[in-house]
């Protein structure tokens, strides 16, 4: 067996023993298996991938998820003719290893780009990579400065191009240079191409990271211009005080500027919204052209995220200081002409690692040994118990900032974080324990370390029992290189994430 399948086998038995185990004195039973996902047909061997990731997006934005905006009408369609995962968690609550993580279906702790600067290890077996050996040209659409080259997650890609987005080292060349950019960029290359291969194309959007730069009327949309005027004067101070999207700016930063913390996140929440608005509709118009093309309507697209944006519901504003829903709960939605008869949502928890070997079985294209995660049943295999399998998030700081260290674990209404370094500037419990009880209001409000003490070690054990495995299976780096690309300090600078430890002054 290779080692990747007897960590898988080793995590699968601890899950699968500890839910054996009769629960005394816990206070609920555990919530009934979900029923089997509708029987779906696998997809023709030469059908078309398209990797949508909105970079920042998160479910709790959604109206179908159950935001009041309406904010993305067209996701919103799309999961009425496929599949949606409704419990899907980012294995990272920032970019770079959550993109890695999906590419890789490996941990952070895996494959090793967990901060700023890190590349992902040629060692790494990539999706790109996997689908060029089956026969598939592979492309690269990245408004991410640090998803591609610099990264290495253009691992695999026969063509990658790169868009400066609102935070490039590089000034934007005006408000184009967003998802529309992306999608003209995109056709481009299509009309050019002469091979006759499916593709499989990714794409990162950054439309919905900080300074939510998105273009009028749409990035406007919910928000009036004095409030907008107002929201990117005070934004500029912050950033004065701390450059970069990924920040630690909280409540007592802004009372520091004798701004009113609700009001700011009011109006930010406004603006991003906004962007969710713009880039839906990108999204749109891109998949309307495609679908119109010859061979292109029973292209399998999946539209996911990386990590979701905190408007200072737990003390904090920005990403990639807390395992929260707000920071990783993330959507997924998969559709395909004939792959999917009927619309489907699957609410069984689901983590980032497990989209990579979903999407090969589907494509019937063999998962690799390697992989951490699992295909999840779509109706492919009914009689799987996939579904009752916990997932894990993990997070630590991404560059210099004391954003914290922490992990979680989550199963159908419960979630489990466990914090060895606490984010700076915040009060916090180090162990928080969730359950959805009540009402859905209740949840990640109220901590049940103290009064669920059966759960609560039960929760522990699994977190135990995955940092030990994982902690086995690290891909080691690759030699540094002998001159480093001179683009790499300009980025992370540009990013915030070279502005050391020292609390911001005002």
């Amino acid at each position: 067996m290779k080692p990747m399948n007897k960590w898988r086998a080793a995590v699968g038995l601890v899950c699968f023993i500890l839910l054996s185990l009769p629960i005394a004195g816990a206070q609920e039973p555990r919530p009934p298996t979900e029923p089997p996902a509708p029987t779906s047909t696998p997809a023709p061997a030469r059908s078309h991938l398209f990797l949508y990731i909105v970079d920042g997006l998160g479910a709790t934005e959604i109206p179908a998820f159950g935001y009041p905006r309406m904010t993305a009408v067209h996701l919103g369609s799309q999961m009425d003719r496929g599949v949606t995962f409704l419990t899907h968690y980012s294995v990272s609550p920032w970019t770079v290893p959550s993109v890695a993580s999906l590419f890789t279906s490996l941990y952070p702790s895996a494959h090793g780009v967990q901060k700023a600067g890190d590349r992902l290890p040629a060692a790494a077996k990539t999706l790109a990579e996997l689908m060029k050996e089956n026969g598939y040209e592979t492309a690269l659409f990245s408004a991410h400065p640090l998803v591609g080259p610099l990264s290495g997650l253009d691992q695999g890609f026969d063509w990658v191009e790169e868009v400066p987005g609102p935070f490039s080292p590089t000034p934007a060349r005006g408000p184009a240079e967003t998802s529309a950019t992306l999608n003209r960029r995109i056709l481009t290359w299509l009309e050019k191409r002469v091979s006759s291969a499916p593709t499989f194309i990714t794409v990162v959007s950054g439309d919905l990271l900080e300074p939510f730069g998105a273009p009028d009327p749409q990035g406007s949309q919910f928000i009036g211009p004095e409030e907008l005027a107002w929201y990117r004067e005070v934004r500029g101070k912050l950033l004065a005080m701390r450059p970069g999207p990924l920040s630690l700016a909280t409540g007592k930063d802004l009372e520091l500027l004798k701004v009113d913390p609700t009001q700011f996140a009011t109006a930010a929440r406004k603006v991003y919204d906004g962007a969710i608005y713009f880039n839906d509709r990108q999204i749109r118009g891109l998949r309307d052209t495609l679908e119109s093309r010859e061979g292109w309507r029973d292209t399998l697209f999946v539209v996911t995220s990386t990590h979701g944006i905190e408007f200072l519901e737990h003390g904090l504003f920005g990403h990639g200081t807390s395992l929260y829903d707000s920071s990783i709960l993330v959507p997924v939605v998969m559709s395909h002409a004939r792959l999917f008869p009927k619309p489907n949502q699957i609410r069984s928890p689901t983590a980032s690692v497990d989209l990579m070997p979903t999407i090969l079985t589907l494509l019937q294209i063999p998962v690799p040994g390697s992989a951490q995660g699992l295909e999840r049943d779509l109706g492919l295999n009914p009689q799987s118990l996939r579904g009752a399998r916990p997932v894990f998030s993990e997070a630590q700081p991404a560059g210099e900032l004391p954003t914290g260290t922490m992990s979680m674990v989550a199963e159908n209404s419960l979630k489990y974080i466990a914090a060895d370094e606490l984010p700076a500037g915040v009060e916090r419990k180090e162990l928080e324990l969730f359950r959805m009880v009540q009402t859905p209001a209740d949840w990640e409000k109220k901590n049940w370390v103290a009064s669920a003490p059966v759960i609560l070690s039960r929760e522990r054990d699994y977190l135990i029992a995955w940092r030990a495995e994982k902690g086995k299976l690290q891909l080691s780096p690759d030699p540094a290189p002998s001159s480093p690309d001179p683009r790499l300090k300009e980025v992370l600078g540009a990013l915030g994430y070279l502005q050391g430890r020292e609390p911001i002054k005002v």
